[in-house]
């Protein structure tokens, strides 16, 4: 039989004594440096000071993670080095079930992790208001919601939004399915967020700091995709000392957490297009509002039919048909990066013009209630598999339409 005595007397030195193999192995007793301990008993075994093994012990097995402390004490002392086994080795040694230790090591390195990321997490907080204090981290200004519905109700601001597809295009990256990378879309979107006009707000997803309010899932894509080298790249086009406000206010539904508050985060928006009268520029599968109540509140609708995917190609004469439009007339856009170009150049010869983005595709799955993304045969929808697209028998749609630009 060997001789052994494992240096700890804690859970991890139960560890040790169920992965040794009974059958060669004898443990002695137990090694800790804690005067307290010595001379009492551990697992029915009794505790030594570590001197007081040297002569009688075969083996030391270490069961501290953090052993080199361990090692240089023994080797302080003159102890054999080639009679120490760290428990947490790669080597193999015959006093193991090599089964029962990889177990045991794999367990003890989960629960250390844990231990670890669950006190990292709740400091985390402080650390990060530390290093925010000092300002060695920054998140973008977000002014409230009702402010910006009021801005552009009452003060006739316009606003353009930013997501990912956006910013993946100046990046030079495709992300949006329906615009290919563009590079003169793509300046055009770097010129737009940084320009600086008081009438024209500029609207970014809410994407930089605490994620509480979203759903799981949504939190979950968010962090997947703001990796250290998008926020980095993200913020050398963003403004410390902008308000910028949240891209999310045209979603309601789906994003949140707390759906329960879908019918007031829209009715805030709608305020948009209460009483007016509106041109919606989208895609031609796009049909905002059809089928459903979102403009119910509008004065009159008209609409300019733009290709579903990649606008840019049709620019120009997109560009000259909107400039035939009262400028008393609010426009309404849903044509991805290139209809946020569209809306600069407009507002820069006097229109208001709103990026709504997507809402109607929000809202219909806050009609349906089902708390996913469900698909719609009647209209194009980005964020699912592509499919076919009936037609829609609204004759009121069809007579909205004043412009169709293939």
């Amino acid at each position: 039989m060997v001789n052994i005595y494992i240096w700890g007397t804690g859970k991890t030195a139960k560890k040790v004594l169920d992965a040794l193999d009974g059958k060669i192995c004898d443990v002695k007793g137990f090694i800790d440096n804690n005067i307290n301990k010595i001379g009492t008993s551990f697992e029915n075994k009794k505790v030594y000071y570590f001197k007081d093994v040297f002569e009688k012990a075969d083996y030391i097995v270490i069961s501290a993670m953090n052993y080199q402390a361990i090692i240089y004490q023994l080797n302080s002392e003159g102890y054999n080095a080639d009679k120490t086994i760290w428990f947490f080795g790669d080597e193999k040694y015959k006093i193991f079930d090599d089964e029962k230790r990889r177990i045991a090591i794999l367990e003890l390195k989960l629960e250390s992790l844990e231990k670890n990321f669950n006190s990292k997490l709740n400091n985390l907080k402080y650390e990060m208001f530390d290093a925010i204090q000092n300002g060695d981290i920054w998140i973008p200004k977000m002014g409230d919601t009702s402010e910006a519905i009021d801005k552009i109700v009452n003060g006739k601001c316009s606003m353009i939004r930013f997501g990912d597809g956006e910013f993946e295009q100046i990046r030079g990256k495709e992300r949006a399915p329906f615009q290919k990378y563009n590079i003169g879309i793509a300046e055009k979107l770097k010129n737009i967020i940084k320009s600086n006009n008081e009438k024209l707000l500029i609207a970014i997803a809410d994407n930089y700091g605490n994620l509480e309010k979203y759903s799981e899932t949504i939190a979950y894509g968010i962090r997947k995709y703001m990796t250290k080298e998008v926020r980095k790249f993200h913020y050398t086009l963003l403004d410390k000392n902008r308000v910028y406000y949240d891209a999310y206010m045209f979603k309601g539904y789906m994003p949140y957490k707390n759906k329960e508050l879908s019918e007031q985060r829209f009715s805030m928006v709608e305020k948009i297009w209460k009483g007016r009268d509106i041109v919606i520029v989208e895609g031609e599968y796009t049909r905002t509002g059809a089928c459903n109540d979102l403009l119910a509140g509008a004065k009159s609708i008209e609409r300019i039919i733009a290709p579903t995917k990649n606008a840019s190609e049709v620019y120009d004469k997109l560009l000259e048909e909107t400039l035939k439009i009262n400028k008393e007339k609010l426009i309404l856009v849903v044509l991805g990066p290139a209809g946020k170009c569209l809306a600069y150049d407009l507002f820069n010869v006097g229109y208001q013009v709103v990026d709504i983005g997507q809402i109607d595709m929000d809202y219909e799955w806050y009609l349906t209630g089902q708390g996913v993304k469900v698909p719609n045969p009647k209209k194009y929808v980005s964020q699912l598999p592509e499919m076919e697209i009936t037609d829609i028998d609204d004759d009121e749609y069809k007579e909205q339409i004043i412009v169709h630009i293939e």
